[in-house]
Protein backbone atom coordinates (compact mmCIF):
# COMPACT_ATOMS: atom_id res chain seq x y z
CA UNK A 1 0.00 0.00 0.00
CA UNK A 2 3.11 1.91 0.37
CA UNK A 3 4.24 1.52 -3.21
CA UNK A 4 0.33 2.41 -3.98
CA UNK A 5 0.60 5.54 -2.15
CA UNK A 6 4.07 6.68 -3.59
CA UNK A 7 3.18 5.83 -7.06
CA UNK A 8 -0.08 7.95 -6.49
CA UNK A 9 1.81 10.87 -5.00
CA UNK A 10 4.24 10.92 -7.88
CA UNK A 11 1.68 10.94 -11.13
CA UNK A 12 -0.10 14.04 -9.31
CA UNK A 13 2.85 15.93 -8.99
CA UNK A 14 3.55 14.74 -12.99
CA UNK A 15 -0.17 15.72 -13.45
CA UNK A 16 0.58 19.13 -11.96
CA UNK A 17 3.99 19.23 -14.03
CA UNK A 18 2.33 18.79 -17.09
CA UNK A 19 -1.17 21.07 -16.50
CA UNK A 20 1.40 24.24 -15.67
CA UNK A 21 3.65 23.53 -18.55
CA UNK A 22 0.45 23.68 -21.03
CA UNK A 23 -0.65 27.00 -19.33
CA UNK A 24 2.71 28.78 -19.28
CA UNK A 25 2.55 28.87 -22.49
CA UNK A 26 -0.69 30.40 -23.06
CA UNK A 27 -0.11 34.00 -23.02
CA UNK A 28 -2.95 36.63 -22.71
CA UNK A 29 -4.94 39.89 -22.50
CA UNK A 30 -6.71 42.00 -20.19
CA UNK A 31 -8.81 45.23 -20.61
CA UNK A 32 -9.24 47.14 -17.35
CA UNK A 33 -12.12 48.51 -18.75
CA UNK A 34 -15.40 47.30 -20.61
CA UNK A 35 -17.29 49.89 -22.89
CA UNK A 36 -20.32 49.76 -21.12
CA UNK A 37 -22.00 53.07 -21.35
CA UNK A 38 -19.67 54.63 -24.29
CA UNK A 39 -21.76 56.16 -27.21
CA UNK A 40 -21.15 56.42 -30.47
CA UNK A 41 -17.72 58.79 -31.61
CA UNK A 42 -16.86 59.02 -27.89
CA UNK A 43 -13.34 57.68 -26.86
CA UNK A 44 -13.06 54.46 -24.78
CA UNK A 45 -9.52 54.62 -23.30
CA UNK A 46 -9.20 50.94 -21.40
CA UNK A 47 -5.41 49.82 -20.76
CA UNK A 48 -4.36 46.81 -21.87
CA UNK A 49 -2.15 44.31 -19.62
CA UNK A 50 -0.50 41.37 -21.37
CA UNK A 51 -0.22 38.15 -19.02
CA UNK A 52 2.78 35.82 -19.01
CA UNK A 53 5.40 36.36 -22.15
CA UNK A 54 9.39 36.21 -21.62
CA UNK A 55 11.11 39.68 -22.31
CA UNK A 56 11.90 38.29 -26.01
CA UNK A 57 7.91 37.69 -26.35
CA UNK A 58 7.05 41.37 -25.03
CA UNK A 59 9.42 43.37 -26.94
CA UNK A 60 7.96 41.65 -30.15
CA UNK A 61 4.43 42.70 -28.79
CA UNK A 62 1.94 44.77 -30.92
CA UNK A 63 -0.94 44.29 -29.19
CA UNK A 64 -4.32 46.02 -29.75
CA UNK A 65 -8.09 46.16 -29.66
CA UNK A 66 -10.35 45.50 -33.04
CA UNK A 67 -14.11 45.87 -32.88
CA UNK A 68 -16.59 44.69 -35.48
CA UNK A 69 -20.32 45.94 -36.20
CA UNK A 70 -22.29 42.65 -36.32
CA UNK A 71 -25.11 44.00 -38.69
CA UNK A 72 -22.15 45.68 -41.01
CA UNK A 73 -19.65 42.93 -39.82
CA UNK A 74 -16.63 45.94 -40.71
CA UNK A 75 -13.82 45.73 -38.46
CA UNK A 76 -11.73 48.30 -37.13
CA UNK A 77 -8.33 47.62 -35.76
CA UNK A 78 -6.72 49.97 -32.89
CA UNK A 79 -3.26 49.29 -32.08
CA UNK A 80 -2.20 49.85 -28.43
CA UNK A 81 0.98 51.92 -27.17
CA UNK A 82 3.51 51.24 -25.60
CA UNK A 83 4.21 52.77 -21.46
CA UNK A 84 7.28 52.22 -19.68
CA UNK A 85 5.95 49.31 -18.53
CA UNK A 86 6.57 46.41 -20.86
CA UNK A 87 3.54 44.40 -20.29
CA UNK A 88 1.02 47.43 -20.12
CA UNK A 89 -0.60 49.27 -23.25
CA UNK A 90 -2.72 51.89 -23.65
CA UNK A 91 -5.79 52.08 -26.46
CA UNK A 92 -7.99 54.54 -27.53
CA UNK A 93 -10.80 52.77 -29.09
CA UNK A 94 -13.81 54.84 -30.86
CA UNK A 95 -16.72 53.25 -32.16
CA UNK A 96 -17.65 55.17 -35.34
CA UNK A 97 -22.00 54.72 -35.20
CA UNK A 98 -24.57 53.01 -33.32
CA UNK A 99 -24.66 48.96 -33.33
CA UNK A 100 -24.31 45.82 -31.64
CA UNK A 101 -20.82 45.30 -31.74
CA UNK A 102 -18.17 42.20 -30.63
CA UNK A 103 -14.49 43.23 -28.96
CA UNK A 104 -11.35 41.60 -29.40
CA UNK A 105 -8.11 41.93 -27.81
CA UNK A 106 -4.78 40.52 -29.91
CA UNK A 107 -1.08 40.18 -28.57
CA UNK A 108 0.21 41.10 -31.56
CA UNK A 109 2.82 38.08 -30.91
CA UNK A 110 0.20 35.22 -31.27
CA UNK A 111 -2.42 34.97 -33.48
CA UNK A 112 -4.61 34.67 -30.83
CA UNK A 113 -7.54 36.88 -29.99
CA UNK A 114 -9.37 37.01 -26.86
CA UNK A 115 -13.47 37.92 -27.03
CA UNK A 116 -14.06 40.40 -24.46
CA UNK A 117 -17.69 40.15 -23.17
CA UNK A 118 -20.09 39.09 -26.06
CA UNK A 119 -21.55 41.94 -28.07
CA UNK A 120 -21.91 45.45 -27.01
CA UNK A 121 -25.24 47.88 -27.63
CA UNK A 122 -23.65 51.43 -28.39
CA UNK A 123 -25.92 53.89 -28.46
CA UNK A 124 -26.65 57.47 -27.63
CA UNK A 125 -27.39 57.63 -24.03
CA UNK A 126 -25.74 53.91 -22.80
CA UNK A 127 -24.31 50.97 -23.53
CA UNK A 128 -25.26 47.59 -22.45
CA UNK A 129 -23.20 44.25 -21.83
CA UNK A 130 -25.56 41.24 -23.36
CA UNK A 131 -23.83 37.79 -22.65
CA UNK A 132 -23.12 36.25 -25.54
CA UNK A 133 -24.65 33.01 -27.39
CA UNK A 134 -22.49 29.92 -26.92
CA UNK A 135 -20.18 29.40 -29.72
CA UNK A 136 -20.83 26.15 -32.03
CA UNK A 137 -16.78 25.66 -32.15
CA UNK A 138 -14.32 25.24 -29.18
CA UNK A 139 -13.29 28.67 -27.30
CA UNK A 140 -10.22 29.99 -28.87
CA UNK A 141 -10.03 32.67 -26.36
CA UNK A 142 -9.42 30.64 -23.55
CA UNK A 143 -7.23 27.71 -21.91
CA UNK A 144 -7.71 23.86 -23.75
CA UNK A 145 -8.74 22.47 -19.95
CA UNK A 146 -10.57 19.38 -21.87
CA UNK A 147 -7.67 17.77 -23.22
CA UNK A 148 -5.17 18.62 -20.46
CA UNK A 149 -7.91 16.97 -17.95
CA UNK A 150 -8.29 13.83 -20.37
CA UNK A 151 -4.09 13.68 -20.19
CA UNK A 152 -3.86 13.97 -16.79
CA UNK A 153 -6.80 11.60 -15.98
CA UNK A 154 -5.52 8.99 -18.81
CA UNK A 155 -1.96 9.50 -16.23
CA UNK A 156 -3.43 8.89 -13.61
CA UNK A 157 -5.54 5.93 -14.91
CA UNK A 158 -2.05 4.32 -16.11
CA UNK A 159 -0.21 4.85 -13.14
CA UNK A 160 -2.64 3.21 -10.84
CA UNK A 161 -2.89 0.16 -13.52
CA UNK A 162 0.72 -0.09 -13.54
CA UNK A 163 0.81 -0.32 -9.50
CA UNK A 164 -1.49 -2.69 -9.20
CA UNK A 165 0.22 -4.61 -11.55
CA UNK A 166 3.26 -4.52 -10.19
CA UNK A 167 1.29 -5.43 -6.58
CA UNK A 168 -0.34 -8.43 -8.36
CA UNK A 169 3.47 -9.96 -9.50
CA UNK A 170 4.59 -8.87 -6.19
CA UNK A 171 2.40 -10.93 -4.67
CA UNK A 172 2.66 -13.84 -7.11
CA UNK A 173 6.51 -13.97 -6.75
CA UNK A 174 5.70 -14.10 -2.77
CA UNK A 175 3.64 -17.47 -3.16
Amino acid sequence: MRRFLGVLVLTALAAGAVSGAALAKEGGVELSSTPAGKGPGEPWTPTLHLIRGTPELLAQAKPGVRIQNVDTGERLTFPAEGTSDPRVYDVRVVFPEEGWYTVETFDGVSDRSYEIGGQWLIDAPAGTAVPAAPRASGDEGSFPIWPAAAASAALLLATVGAALFLRRQRLRLSH
